[in-house]
């Protein structure tokens, strides 16, 4: 079997973000998303006795390359200005007007009353979104949504690997037109995966994404639980956020007790256990989305905000019309938002397009393999480079991961003695590692 056709070769080469979209697109069901216990996240398993390698799990793969110049140009009919937003047709901040559901929800309810109102419009027959299990609540479950109660039950982010893309076979075998929920890279997956399945292009209204910098292992969540002295079988249900904003976690033991750790608190500790490939991402404000939605971190809604509210971004006309909809019934308050502030307030996104051409060439250097991807990305400084070294340390030398650090440094190390022959700030084709 050729390994380049099935999702194997993306996983030899550590490339894969267990997005799950594999498993979901693959005809056959040879692909199965299980739990790597020693990285805590999500690896593709192929059946090769069911495997008849048609390529789809690896075309429709966002871990190896995304073209994102050419996703632009068919999907939008331009290459965006904006390097770190995107194509945008408009920016807002808003929130839904339900307060329960917003109290609830991560960051203003505004995703969940959307998913509800189209629902309730008929605009949608379901809606993918992701809850935790209730026979394991540390483990995430996708799923299609078909009423106001369930959409309720996947509230809030799962800072935890999340295998969306399996719950793409549900919809390919269903009618209706439905909604997807997911991070930057399950739209990519889902982006890619339409070019080859024209059902799924029909069957998808609106992809909505999720901010996503970086996302992390079930090991950190584990750490923790082992903090404060709890085993996983001691947990009834575990919600990240909720309960007004920033929010806080919510731990139910099956003794009957709760506790809690405020965002703040428990998100420092999740930091050495961010997952490899995510640090390699280009794309963190959903790019190819129809709808982006995530945290204000505005400072003057900081100061006075405690029960939530979102930024969102509308990118195509179906988008925008949604949001007008639900705002003109009251379903959800909005306001104009300006483009400095939006990306103001998503400081990282800007500068993330530049500290991710050091890290990939450093990655490079030290033999690994990295994503490639056709999109403009800004030229390092020497501050980058040492700033990939930093973030690197913060993490992996902390987790116990060494080996990756040492390279680094090696690296860095050598980078006064070499002469960078990349191109400038366009980024290479498609098929070459930058």
């Amino acid at each position: 079997m050729k390994d380049n056709l099935t999702i194997e070769s993306v996983v030899k080469r550590k490339l894969c973000t267990g997005c799950g979209t594999c498993a979901g697109v693959c005809p056959h069901d040879a692909i199965e998303m299980a739990v790597d216990r020693k990285k805590g996240c999500y690896l593709p398993r192929l059946d090769r006795n069911l495997c008849t390698q048609c390529g789809l799990c690896h075309e429709a793969c966002p871990g190896h390359s995304v073209d994102f110049e050419s996703f632009n140009d068919t999907l939008f009919g331009e290459v965006p200005e904006d390097i770190a937003l995107g194509r945008y047709v408009g920016c807002y901040i808003g929130h839904a007007n339900d307060r329960d559901v917003r109290y609830a929800c991560a960051s203003g309810g505004l995703v969940s009353s959307l998913l509800i109102f189209a629902l309730e419009e008929g605009l949608i027959d379901g809606a993918l979104v992701t809850r935790m299990r209730r026979d394991n609540p540390l483990r995430p479950e996708p799923f299609i949504a078909r009423t106001r109660e369930e959409i309720l039950s996947a509230a809030g982010s799962k800072y935890c690997p999340v295998a969306a893309g399996t719950a793409l076979h549900e919809i390919l075998q269903m009618r209706g037109r439905f909604a997807v929920v997911g991070l930057p890279c399950h739209i990519q997956a889902i982006r890619k995966a339409e070019r080859n399945l024209p059902k799924l292009k029909e069957r998808i209204r609106y992809r909505i994404a999720i901010p996503c910098s970086l996302d992390y292992s079930f090991r950190g969540t584990e750490h923790i639980l082992k903090a404060l002295g709890l085993r996983p079988g001691d947990i009834e249900a575990l919600q990240y956020r909720g309960r007004g904003w920033p929010g806080s976690m919510l731990i139910r033991l099956k003794d009957g007790t709760e506790q809690t750790i405020p965002l703040a608190e428990y998100y420092r500790e999740l930091g050495p256990y961010s997952l490899r490939r995510c640090t390699l991402c280009s794309d963190m404000l959903g790019e190819l989305s129809d709808l982006t939605c995530g945290d204000a971190w505005i400072p003057e809604v900081m100061r006075t905000d405690k029960v939530g509210s979102s930024f969102v971004v509308s990118r195509t006309p179906g988008a925008e019309e949604l949001l007008e909809a639900a705002a003109s019934k009251e379903v959800v308050e909005l306001s104009e938002l300006g483009l400095r502030e939006l990306l103001a307030s998503q400081g990282n996104a800007v500068f993330k397009k530049r500290k991710l051409k050091a890290r990939m060439r450093m990655f490079r250097w030290t033999g690994r393999s990295v994503p490639a991807y056709r999109q403009r990305l800004l030229k390092p400084t020497c501050e980058d480079y040492v700033n990939t070294l930093k973030f690197y340390a913060g993490r992996y030398a902390l987790a116990g991961n060494h080996s990756i650090l040492g390279r680094l440094f090696r690296a860095a190390q050598s980078l006064k003695h070499r002469k960078s022959n990349d191109p400038p700030v366009q980024a290479q084709a498609l098929g070459r590692q930058q």
